[in-house]
């Protein structure tokens, strides 16, 4: 009976670890991993795609105080969508379309802070990847970042 006991109580203790340490989250994401996991760019070609992107914001509205964000690169970009920025995930939670809108969705973090709209580096490979699959641009065959800017600065 004793040993059963501390069984449970270590089988308690090991839940509320993996709970507390983001286990649910990462469960979830190993079984159901996102596109840009699926989908593998070349480091380099999404470290380009990245600096082109908030460089271009950074001439045109200056370095942003709380990191990037969709409406930043929006007013920047005539040729990118709303729908492009599905499921890219930003520093806390990820973005969405709703109703026809583009709307942050929150995580079941407990610490909310300025920069939670903010669109990570793995946000930004879903970018490149949505945006590559709407233009039917191949980046794994002859696709390029040109090719990709091309359509994002058309008006």
């Amino acid at each position: 009976m004793l040993k059963f006991g501390i069984f449970v109580t270590l089988l308690l203790i090991m839940n509320v670890v993996f709970w507390f340490v983001g286990g649910p989250q990462r469960f979830a994401e190993t079984v159901n991993p996102p596109a840009s996991d699926v989908w593998s760019a070349d480091p380099a070609v999404i470290d380009v795609f990245i600096y082109t992107l908030e460089e271009e914001v950074r001439k045109k509205e200056g370095l942003p105080p709380g990191g990037y964000v969709p409406s930043m690169f929006l007013e920047v970009f005539p040729g990118l969508a709303e729908t492009d920025f599905e499921g890219v995930e930003a520093s806390i939670g990820y973005y969405t379309i709703e109703q026809g809108r583009l709307v942050h969705k929150l995580d079941d973090a407990t610490l909310i802070h300025d920069t939670a709209t903010a669109i990570t580096r793995r946000g930004m490979e879903t970018l490149l990847y949505n945006i590559a699959t709407r233009t039917n641009i191949n980046l794994q065959a002859d696709g390029t970042i040109t090719d990709i800017m091309s359509v994002l600065i058309r008006n």
